[in-house]
């Protein structure tokens, strides 16, 4: 099929289909969702189980294996990993990539639901999460005062919350570091023996008291009457006059026995903000919904709540993705622009005004056309997508240059434009189309790569598939459409075509005689070429590998842990260190400051620690993000804060990539807690004396000592006191209990909690008061009914795929890279006298490499596949197709050369860029080999064909080459650490292979042909 005549004889129609193409993409551009990351909703469930005042030997027995026994019965599961502390078991599970995540969701909740009877009944709560990175706020605010209670804090950010959530496309509106209030009935254990009464009395009674049962209705003449009983609690007052016993004939009240008031449960989550106390709200928005468009409406509802705030509060703003998705977007926006001008300016001062005007309208139509096409695939615009509009930049004029440069000969040859461009185009026409397509096929195995990194990175191959389809539809349609209209005989005039004749110049010169020389020469040049590609092998070995790099944002996150056991106050004096450090410093904005829970998640990789009262987080975000400053700062605060002995202090760099438990990490299997302890100290002693590691943490030397409570349970059965009696009692008055609710006038519900005496810390000497009732009717102390002892116990127990575990983490610091960490590890390891049935195993970043880095390496072979098959099917014979393919060993010398000469590590992004590289320099010689092809055909012996064939292409090849690297340098340059490899890796690899394919080429099509 003719498809430039065809187009030509259906002008108007293809005009039309143009358009429509054009406004599809224009309204895409500005409705399609935009954030910063792609979202990345993983095959897994996170399973969170809290029961207070439990030991981690007693999670595991009564919680931990039901559990994942009950999980492990699922299929495609993929590890299981369950880490136990006090009172909390958090439990993991993730599937194999690629099943259905919402299946294998529902199956772990129907799995919990099933063993739920067996677990304990006294689970303060069970939650079943999905992950997902877009489960990220996007917008976290802070209701800060010093004066103002928590109650007027809450109701204040209750009516924001409200107002936000009547906004279309808002998930979820959160607050977070509220103290919960309780009607807090605290109990004299004292005065509760000496006036015999009981604990179970005193909850019976305010259960009693408190229900509101409908006493019915009955009729009057013709009316209804509802009967309204006494009902629930109206004031605190009649909770005070409970009557709970009785005592010498008299009647006791709750108010005999305990105090009644308001109270605040006991911490577990303060916040501030710069300092000052606050709480915190924060939104998710909905998938699929433009962030930018979003924001304004919040904005509103936040304005009008700033305008109706009591005096003493501010409302002010902790974290803004907004800020984040316009600078990244239109940073690459901004590259985008730039690569344009730079395209344009080749193309200009080589093709001249006319040919660049038919040229350049390539881009913004194959762009917008290629952004629409993004949109209805399920892509927004974010980091990834418009990268990969910037990284197919140069190539959406590669098919137009070739084809003006055929229409531009045809003309001087005094044909016709309208003709010339139809003659020309149909002449290159299965050639463009084969070009085009190698490249596609490099990139489709790439968004089938079936793992974590390979969907984070999906939406770059689509976009650029997508994109270079709607480019060779221009090239082949509307290119020599507008050729026949607009293109002309050239004029003696070409005095700006200055790189037009200095490239004729090297043709006629250096070229000619360097590619006569290589045709007179070809087993000399041949050999040359093969000792310069093994040589720059060895670049290899030099070239430093990293997976994903630094994130070279403006944030970081401050963690600090204090020892093991530490109360929730002693963890916040910890923290105000730090924030006292954190205001001498100017080039910090603003922090956020979470005590006993991690900030609430604002990085689509980040999940935060939930509650844990030896641990804190501080979110700071810095006034402005400069490479030296940055670094500077977190090396200074890394060096000051390794001088305070209270509490480990860590600073985490946000990173970029699919979320990993950390960069290094060892796990170590065995059934032993106390031999998994030993290893794992003198594992952690290792990586102090490597290099490059910071962050070093080791779980199992978290050892925290208990109060063990020995029941005689002789004696109690002597005194006629069962034992769950006695653990029902020391639970109540140290951990409290909650019997009933209470409504107040404004419909609040509040728990009523029994606990002993209201305002005191609790020690060792109050659990003397505690007595216990027989079935006599007698009060007996605890401490003749038991013995109290400290005891060392485990702070933590891990699980990793059903076995106990003990895990060794740490982050890589800045210049370091994770082979040379592990290759230091490892000899050590594997000369470890490991006992029977104890391993370990690397996890974190260099499994997560491996994988991906395996899906890479089948990409790359697909590609190479895929492409070789096609060329087969082109030129009908292996030879020439392999003889194309001899551009792929010098494209990868030349990104090995240029990885070299920058300083860059070959990391995730760069292999993505030598898998596109497979796609992008066969096209050169694909357009050389095809047209020798032609020459041969029409009689020209072979070596007059190749150097006619070089020279008619010289200059549409360069071109090409030139267009796609100037199309790549902004985002090389401005792009980051992200881009930095993958783009040095597609300009060394092309501008190389595209020198020496203009004559390698030849001389292997004369050697082979």
């Amino acid at each position: 099929m003719n498809i430039p005549r065809l187009a030509s004889d259906n002008h108007h129609f293809m005009l039309i289909l143009f358009l429509m193409f054009i406004v599809l993409g224009i309204h895409a551009f500005f409705t399609m969702p935009r954030t910063e990351d792609p979202p990345i909703t993983l095959p897994g469930a996170s399973i969170v189980i809290v029961l207070p005042g439990a030991d981690p030997e007693d999670l595991e027995e009564l919680i931990v294996t039901p559990v994942e026994e009950a999980i492990h019965e699922l299929e495609d599961i993929k590890r299981i990993e369950t880490t136990t502390r006090d009172g909390m078991v958090y439990c993991s599970v993730e599937f194999i990539f690629g099943t259905d995540e919402k299946e294998k969701f529902s199956e772990v909740v129907q799995q919990i639901n099933a063993i739920r009877s067996k677990l304990p009944e006294e689970i303060y709560e069970l939650a079943v999460s999905r992950w997902s990175s877009s489960d990220v706020n996007v917008l976290q605010l802070a209701f800060v005062s010093d004066s103002a209670t928590y109650r007027t804090l809450e109701e204040e950010a209750l009516k924001l919350k409200r107002r936000i959530e009547q906004i279309s496309g808002i998930r979820s509106v959160d607050l977070c570091g509220i103290p919960e209030q309780e009607i807090r009935i605290a109990l004299d254990p004292v005065k509760m023996a000496f006036m015999n009464v009981s604990l179970d009395q005193v909850g019976a009674a305010i259960v009693s008291n408190n229900l509101n049962i409908p006493g019915g209705s009955i009729r009057a003449d013709d009316i209804k009457l509802n009967i309204r009983t006494s009902g629930s609690y109206q004031n605190l007052e009649e909770v005070r006059n409970t009557a709970v016993g009785s005592w010498q004939g008299n009647l006791i009240f709750l108010e005999d026995v305990a105090s009644v008031d308001y109270g605040y449960e006991d911490p577990t989550w303060i916040t501030r903000f710069n300092g000052r106390r606050s709480v915190f709200l924060t939104v998710k928005q909905k998938e699929d919904i433009n962030l930018l468009r979003l924001r304004k409406e919040i904005q509103e509802a936040v304005t009008m709540s700033k305008e109706k705030l009591p005096e003493g509060i501010s409302l002010e703003t902790v974290f803004d993705q907004t800020d984040s998705v316009r600078e990244r977007v239109n940073g690459f926006l901004g590259n985008l622009a730039q690569g344009m001008i730079l395209v344009g300016i080749i193309i200009f001062f080589s093709l001249g005004f006319r040919v660049s005007l038919l040229v350049m309208l390539a881009v913004p139509v194959s762009t917008i056309i290629g952004i629409g096409w993004v949109d209805m695939a399920g892509f927004g615009l974010q980091q990834i997508s418009v990268a990969a509009l910037v990284i197919v930049l140069g190539m959406l004029v590669d098919n137009s240059i070739v084809i003006t440069q055929n229409m531009e000969r045809f003309i001087r040859k005094g044909i016709a434009p309208v003709t010339a461009s139809i003659e020309a185009t149909s002449q290159l026409s299965l050639a463009v189309i084969s070009s085009t397509l190698t490249t596609q096929l490099a990139f489709i195995p790439i968004m089938m790569m079936p793992d974590k990194a390979g969907k984070f990175i999906q939406s770059l191959p689509v976009t650029v598939i997508l994109t270079l389809l709607a480019s060779l539809l221009v090239s082949l349609v509307l290119t020599p459409y507008l050729g026949g209209i607009f293109l002309r005989a050239p004029s003696g005039r070409q005095r700006l075509l200055f790189l037009r004749r200095f490239l004729d110049r090297i043709i006629e010169g250096p070229y000619s005689r360097m590619l006569e020389y290589s045709i007179r020469n070809p087993r000399r040049v041949l050999f040359i070429s093969v000792v310069v590609f093994l040589a720059s092998l060895a670049l290899a070995m030099t070239i430093g590998v990293s997976f994903f790099p630094k994130a070279q944002k403006n944030q970081f996150l401050i963690r600090i842990t204090t020892p093991e056991q530490s109360d929730i106050q002693a963890t916040d004096k910890a923290a105000r260190i730090v924030e006292r450090m954190l205001d001498t410093i100017p080039l910090v904005k603003r922090y956020a400051t979470n005590v006993g829970h991690g900030n609430p998640r604002i990085y689509y990789n980040l999940v935060p620690k939930l509650f844990q009262s030896n641990f804190a987080e501080i979110y700071v975000e810095l006034s402005a993000y400069r490479v030296r400053e940055f670094d500077a700062l977190i090396g200074n605060l890394r060096h000051s804060f390794s001088r305070i002995t209270s509490a480990r202090i860590e600073i985490k760099e946000l990173e970029q990539g699919a979320p990993i438990e950390a960069p290094v990490a060892v796990k170590i299997t065995g059934d032993d807690l106390g031999t998994l302890q030993t290893i794992a100290g003198q594992i952690e002693n290792e990586f102090h004396q490597v290099g490059g590691l910071v962050n070093i943490d080791n779980q199992t030397s978290r050892i925290s000592t208990d109060l063990k409570v020995s029941i005689n349970r002789d004696k109690a059965a002597m005194f006629g006191v069962a034992v769950s009696d006695i653990d029902r009692s020391i639970r109540a008055y140290v951990a409290g209990t909650p019997v009933s609710e209470y409504h107040d006038e404004e419909g609040k519900v509040y728990d009523i909690v029994l606990r002993i005496r209201q305002g005191d810390t609790l020690s060792v000497g109050d659990l003397a008061e505690i007595y216990v009732r027989s079935q006599q009717n007698r009060y007996i102390p605890l401490s003749q009914l038991a013995a109290i002892s400290f005891e060392p116990s485990r702070g933590i127990i891990s699980h990793f795929d059903l076995r106990r575990c003990a895990t060794v983490t740490a982050d890589i610091q800045k210049g370091y890279y994770l082979d040379g960490v592990i290759g230091e590890l490892t000899p050590w390891l594997e000369a470890y006298p490991w006992p029977d049935g104890y391993g370990y195993r690397f996890t974190g970043e260099l499994e997560s490499r491996q994988e991906s880095f395996g899906g890479m390496f089948r990409a790359l072979m697909v590609a190479a596949m895929l492409i070789l098959a096609l060329l087969v099917l082109q030129f009908r014979s292996l030879k020439q197709s392999l003889i194309i393919f001899s551009a792929v060993p010098m494209a990868v010398t030349g990104a090995l050369i240029a990885l070299f000469l920058t300083g860059n590590p070959f990391s995730f992004t760069a292999f993505v860029g030598a898998v596109s590289l497979v796609g992008i320099v066969v096209n050169n010689s694909i357009i050389l080999v095809d047209y020798t092809n032609k020459l041969v055909s029409a009689g020209r012996p072979a070596r007059e064909a190749l150097m006619e064939a070089g020279k008619t292409r010289f200059t549409p090849i360069l071109l090409t080459a030139l267009t796609t690297v100037g199309g790549l340098l902004p985002l090389t340059i401005g792009g980051g650490t992200l881009w930095a490899p993958m783009g040095w890796t597609i300009i060394g690899g092309l501008t190389l292979s595209t020198l020496l394919t203009l004559i390698i080429v030849p001389v292997l099509y004369l050697l082979y042909e």
